[in-house]
């Protein structure tokens, strides 16, 4: 059991150990994770997840976000503002407020996996959550790092600044105990009356509606499904890759890597041959992603296999730069064969709650990267494309559960560590602990790339960066700009789990 901080793995394996089985140990550090990992996800952000139960094929699940306004005739004046926030490596400008929150899925979504595959009553479940908000939970240094870098958002609003201070009404202090107690009751009350979750809806569309500045209406509310799809599946040196599919492109992109990367296990590990090979190919998938109509493509089945042709990829291997045609992540693996791994988002928070809740909504209409075409451009009912991309590997009775979060580096991490695994057959702690680097496209178009330099040997980082001028961005220790890769893994009969130290992750084996 993996997640991006000790108490979200620890409420996963408190119900594994109960007798509860993967599916459980996800939703409960699920929840848990909406109370001592706000802002990086909440009931009202997105997810999307990856079930597979023992040998059976593996179900995706969309549960992240649609584009409001079903029904408005007329756009009101919209609660749309601009915040620039500071990830050190870089400055991103995001818009929040209440036209900022999209149709959210991932508290009703959660709720419908469990009742479908979860072994445990919903109250046991939803149980080490209500515990944190209740009792309290602790602030780590990760979790603080990000209260810092959101501090516009953050204070927003009075409801917003006083759900992230502490008892002395402090943001951000290491060690501090914060609550939740409203959230807890609201779980508690859910865990009673699953029904609830409709009350929370209709509020969300009152309080972030047009009268408000928002675009939430009663007919987004309508229709809460999580959406059950076939996941992007590859082989790859005897595993296989199930990964999520549209409304996520970093799926497809992960997928696509995989293939290209055959062979680099070949290449003496973290040498200048290897991590140009790495360079190169998250070159080519980003040439690939600017390509006009992507995102369409990745929901076409059809253009999806012509993307990872047999034929097509092996041309493309020969040269990878040839034209190829705050999240946070839970991975579990149970005893039984059952892995899930689940991605969730609550953007940035738009800087609004919903009153009594304790419930930041998500600021995913307000995030660029995820409107390409412009803001508020898509018509209502859209489901929103993410690079978030949950993955699976299976091996006869082997499992591998991972994700990221991390923007559009999340897609990179998840990909290294695989190569990691799979190529140079490092164990779980050595493969996600490995320098990473990421490949940009700058305004120009030309390729940027920043790395970790820490573990590479000094002439592998002095070429690297020359292979790649002007101004390349070098870290010399790990850090959270190259996003957090939680992993679960079961293998010849052996448990283990990693919890990616960059972005303060934990595991617990049971």
């Amino acid at each position: 059991m993996a997640g991006g901080d000790a108490q979200t793995a620890e409420a996963g394996a408190r119900l594994l150990r109960e007798g509860g089985n993967a599916v459980d140990a996800a939703v409960a550090a699920a929840f848990a994770a909406f109370v001592c990992e706000l802002p990086l996800c909440g009931p009202l952000g997105g997810g999307v997840m990856l079930v597979e139960r023992g040998n059976m094929p593996a179900v995706a699940y969309d549960m992240f976000a649609r584009t409001p306004g079903l029904g408005l005739t007329d756009r009101p004046a919209l609660d749309f503002d601009a915040v620039s926030v500071s990830f050190g490596a870089a400055d991103q400008v995001f818009h929040v407020g209440r036209a900022s929150v999209a149709m959210p899925l991932a508290l009703s979504g959660l709720l419908q996996v469990h009742a479908k595959h979860g072994a445990m009553p919903l109250a046991e479940v939803l149980a080490p959550a209500i515990e944190l908000g209740r009792d309290g939970y602790t602030v780590g240094a990760g979790l603080a790092f990000v209260f810092a870098i959101l501090d516009p958002i953050i204070h927003r609003t009075p409801e917003s600044r006083a759900l992230f201070s502490d008892a002395e009404g402090i943001v951000g202090r290491v060690g501090a105990r914060c609550w939740n107690r409203e959230l807890a009751a609201v779980l508690e009350d859910i865990a009673r009356r699953p029904e609830r979750v409709r009350d929370v809806y209709a509020q969300l569309a009152r309080d972030f509606g047009p009268r408000d500045g928002g675009l939430i209406t009663e007919a987004d509310v309508a229709e809460l499904d999580a959406v059950e799809l076939a996941p992007v599946t590859v082989d790859h040196a005897g595993w296989r890759l199930s990964t999520m599919p549209s409304p996520s492109t970093g799926g497809l992109l992960v997928a696509l890597g995989t293939r290209l990367l055959e062979g680099i296990g070949k290449m003496p590990r973290l040498s200048l041959e290897h991590v140009l090979r790495m360079a190169e190919v998250q070159e080519a998938l980003l040439l690939e992603r600017r390509v006009p109509g992507f995102v369409e493509r990745c929901a076409d089945p059809a253009a999806v296999r012509a993307l990872l042709d047999d034929e097509r990829l092996a041309a493309a291997r020969f040269d990878p730069r040839n034209r190829l045609g705050s999240t946070t992540q839970i991975s579990a693996i149970d005893e039984h064969g059952n892995a899930v791994a689940l991605t969730l988002t609550n953007g940035e928070g738009s800087g609004h709650v919903l009153a009594g809740t304790g419930m930041i909504a998500n600021n995913m209409m307000g995030e660029e990267d995820l409107h390409p075409r412009g803001f508020h451009v898509d018509p209502p009912g859209t489901p929103l494309s993410t690079m978030m991309a949950p993955t699976l590997l299976a091996r006869g009775d082997d499992r591998v559960a991972l994700g990221s979060g991390g923007s559009n580096r999340l897609r990179t991490a998840i990909l290294q560590v695989i190569v990691g695994l799979i190529e140079h057959g490092v164990d779980a702690e050595t493969a996600v602990a490995a320098p990473r680097l990421h490949m940009e496209m700058d305004a120009a178009g030309a390729p940027r790339i920043a790395f970790e330099s820490d573990g590479l040997a000094h002439e592998v980082a002095l070429a690297l960066a020359a292979a790649y001028p002007p101004k390349p961005s070098v870290f010399a220790a790990p850090n959270l700009y190259f996003g957090g890769v939680h992993l679960a893994m079961k293998q010849g009969g052996l448990f283990t789990g990693v919890g990616d130290a960059r972005r303060s992750g934990k595991s617990v084996v049971v």
